[in-house]
């Protein structure tokens, strides 16, 4: 017999608990539609939204620094480095793990029950029910993609995936499932999502934390890319292209365009926080490795607008360049924007001989609003005479380039190439070897200990 456990809601002041060992403090079922959005939108506001995809640079090619002596807690530097050197078995810095089946027991309690809501509102229960159809798909593909094998079509059946959360019972055993299930319960509720969400945009940028309906076709086209189904993706990402506006950089976009905004024309899902640089005085963390700084062209590219330095001081204040950073705030919001879909349209278009030479476009549509007007004509004829192979690596790289800080990087090496990744610190080389283990996370230790099923 299933036990329900309902937690508290926001607005009554919320209690939190640790999936896997569900005890809430007290229980308040939700009777009321606003009751339900109060219990979505306490789902939305702990998501692990920093944490989770953008110190995964650490672990890319995207860093290329640890000066631990930028952090502000020693304690955290310390575990930090070892994520930054993949030495798993240490005591690493854990990403985020409970915190995402949080956001699915929440979204798990509205499905269960806002259909059968008191209405109080204007709002609609079904748009409701769609967001934690979203919210629930959200997490367990960010669970998979960070502790699960990376996905391929021929031995997903078999590669160790992640516990499944698709309803609150407080016996339930969290065991987990394959790879191919955890993808096939992701696909089932954005297509649960589809039937039941009603809103096509958000009304304001305020509200572009939540999905709508043009968010959950934008997440569907990244689903659809990690899974090699290259048709849907390219159809689920060529269909939103008309509906938002590429910034140009080459016309000094206001501070709240910036693509990496809530109030951006690119903003399509603004809900997590990118890894930022602010003045350059933050995390050492955040400085680029020469690889990725080398892709962003000074004289070209107008994304190095948009990069800090990163100094050191001695005990006279005298600065000492570390690197570069991408100038971020704390108050940047960005999960999907439709330069990502460009992206995806071009890659997944590479795959389709029918769709080659679109694919090309798309991607010189992006490139054009990006680079300086006179690095255009020598690109187009170079973009123009790539074969696939040769589009999907440059498309690998602007990837690289135009998502910087935004959680990507780790997640791309891990579902194409998998290459070695050589690290120096502390005087000492640190090699990830190309197709390691490593790319898979382990269990976090805190997860393991609440929960031994999990190594079963």
């Amino acid at each position: 017999m299933r036990k329900n456990a309902y937690i508290l809601l926001a607005a009554l002041g919320l209690a939190s608990c640790n999936y896997l060992e569900i005890e809430p403090v007290g229980k308040v079922i939700p009777h009321k539609t606003s009751e339900y959005r109060a219990l979505l939108t306490e789902g939305y506001s702990r998501f692990p939204y920093t944490s989770s995809k953008a110190y995964t640079g650490l672990l890319s090619d995207e860093v290329g620094m640890f000066h631990e002596g930028n952090f502000f807690d020693s304690s955290d530097a310390i575990a930090l480095s070892y994520n930054y050197t993949w030495q798993y078995e240490t005591q690493m810095w854990e990403y985020p793990y409970q915190y995402y089946y949080r956001a699915a027991f929440q979204a798990n309690a509205v499905i269960d029950g806002v259909a059968d809501a008191d209405d109080d509102s204007s709002e609609d229960k079904r748009q409701i029910l769609g967001e934690a159809y979203a919210m629930r798909a959200y997490a367990h593909f960010d669970l998979v993609n960070l502790y699960g094998k990376p996905y391929d079509p021929q031995t997903a059946s078999t590669d160790r995936g992640v516990p499944l959360s698709t309803y609150i019972d407080i016996e339930q055993k969290y065991r987990p499932t394959n790879v191919a299930a955890v993808y096939r319960q992701i696909v089932e509720d954005i297509e649960a999502a589809e039937r039941t969400m009603t809103l096509e945009k958000q009304e304001s940028p305020t509200l572009n934390y939540r999905f709508s309906l043009d968010a959950l076709a934008a997440f569907k086209a990244r689903v659809m890319l990690y899974m090699r189904n290259w048709q849907a993706a390219y159809d689920a990402a060529t269909g939103l292209l008309p509906k938002y506006e590429l910034v140009d950089f080459n016309a000094s976009p206001e501070s709240g365009d910036l693509p990496w905004k809530a109030t951006s024309p690119e903003a399509i899902l603004a809900w997590e926080r990118p890894f930022g640089g602010g003045n350059g005085d933050l995390r050492g963390a955040s400085i680029l490795s020469d690889k990725i700084l080398g892709l962003l062209d000074e004289a070209t590219d107008n994304r190095r607008n948009y990069l800090n330095p990163v100094n050191a001081y001695d005990e006279n204040w005298t600065p000492t360049l570390l690197g570069y950073c991408v100038n971020r705030s704390s108050s940047d919001r960005v999960s999907i924007r439709i330069a990502e879909m460009y992206l995806i349209a071009a890659e997944a278009g590479s795959y389709l001989p029918a769709e080659l030479e679109k694919a090309k476009g798309y991607l010189l549509d992006l490139k054009a609003k990006r680079l300086k007007p006179e690095a255009m004509e020598t690109l187009r004829t170079k973009v123009g005479a790539m074969d696939a192979e040769q589009l999907r690596t440059e498309i690998a790289d602007e990837r690289a380039r135009e998502l910087i800080g935004e959680g990507h990087r780790w997640m791309d090496l891990r579902r194409t190439t998998r290459p070695a990744i050589v690290k120096t610190y502390k005087d000492r080389t640190y090699t990830l070897n190309a197709n390691d283990a490593r790319y898979t996370l382990p269990f976090p230790q805190s997860a393991i200990d609440s929960n031994p099923e999990l190594n079963d």
